[in-house]
C-alpha cells in the first residue's frame, strides 16, 4: 500500500471519528453558541489532525533513507509510490527522492537521470534550490567540476546568502557551504576541514552526517591527520549500514593499514 492510500484511508476514518463524536455532543448540547462555533473548530481539527498524520507516514518513509540507511528499500518504496500514483506533483517529488536513492546506493549516473527527469516547473522554491545543490553535487562526483560550477554560480551564488538568513533552511544552506567547498577550496584541506565541521554542526540525518563524515575523513587524510581520519572512516563503515560509502570507507581503512 502507497504512503498517499493509506494517508487517504487513515484520514478518513479519522475525519469520520471526529466528525462523528462532536456531532453526538452537539445534537445534545442546548448551547446555540456551541452549535455555532462546533463547525470552524471541527474544520481547524481535521486540519491539525490530517497535517500531522500526513507528516508522520512521510517521515517514515524518509526514515528508510536518512536513519535506517538502507537506500534500496527506499528505492523500491519510492517506485511503488511514483507508479501507483496519477498526481504529477507528487509523482515528480519521487522523481527527487529517487535520485537520492540511487545517489545514496553509489548508482550515481542513474541517480542523475532521475534527477534530470524532475519537472522544474512543479516545484517550489525551497525545492529548486535543493534541485540544483544535487544536480552540482552529483556532477562534481562524476568529475565534471566545470558543468558542476557553473550550475552553482548560475543557480546558487546569488540565492545562498537569502538561505542562511532563514533558520528553516540551515541544513540546506550548510550543505550548500559544503559544496562551494568542493568547487572552489578543493586543494585547501584546512578550508576544507573547517568548513565540513560547520556543516556537521547542522546535520539532522544520519545519513548526511555520515556523507560529510566520509568526505571530511579524506580532507583529514589528505592533511596528514590519520589517526583522525581512520576515526571517521570507522564511524562510516560500522554505521553506514547499506550506503555505498561504507564500502568506501572499508577499502580506505584496508589501504591505510597496508602503508
Amino acid at each position: 500500500m502507497t504512503i498517499r492510500k493509506k494517508y487517504l484511508l487513515l484520514s478518513a476514518l479519522i475525519d469520520f471519528l471526529i466528525v462523528f463524536t462532536v456531532g453526538i455532543f452537539s445534537l445534545k448540547s442546548e448551547n446555540v453558541l456551541f452549535n455555532y462555533l462546533v463547525y470552524p473548530i471541527i474544520f481547524l481539527v481535521l486540519l491539525m489532525v490530517n497535517t500531522g498524520l500526513w507528516m508522520y507516514l512521510y517521515s517514515n518513509y524518509m526514515n528508510i533513507l536518512d536513519n535506517e540507511l538502507d537506500p534500496e528499500k527506499f528505492i523500491e518504496l519510492t517506485e511503488n509510490e511514483y507508479n501507483k500514483n496519477k498526481n504529477k506533483k507528487y509523482r515528480n517529488y519521487m522523481k527527487l527522492n529517487l535520485s537520492a536513492g540511487y545517489s545514496s546506493a553509489g548508482k550515481i549516473e542513474t541517480a542523475y537521470e532521475k534527477l534530470k527527469e524532475v519537472d522544474l516547473s512543479k516545484k517550489l522554491y525551497r525545492d529548486k534550490i535543493l534541485y540544483y545543490y544535487n544536480e552540482a553535487l552529483i556532477l562534481n562526483v562524476l568529475g565534471k567540476k566545470e558543468e558542476a560550477t557553473e550550475i552553482y554560480n548560475k543557480e546558487l551564488s546569488e540565492e545562498i546568502e537569502k538561505i542562511g538568513k532563514r533558520k528553516k533552511d540551515s541544513e540546506i544552506y550548510n550543505l550548500v557551504k559544503a559544496l562551494e567547498g568542493m568547487l572552489f577550496h578543493e586543494n585547501d584541506n584546512e578550508k576544507m576541514i573547517e568548513i565540513l565541521n560547520e556543516a556537521l554542526k547542522k546535520t539532522k540525518t544520519k545519513r548526511q552526517n555520515l556523507g560529510l563524515k566520509h568526505l571530511l575523513a579524506a580532507y583529514k587524510e589528505k592533511a596528514g591527520k590519520i589517526e583522525e581520519a581512520i576515526e571517521l572512516y570507522k564511524e562510516v563503515a560500522e554505521n553506514g549500514n547499506k550506503l555505498y560509502i561504507v564500502q568506501e570507507a572499508k577499502e580506505k581503512l584496508e589501504n591505510i593499514n597496508r602503508i
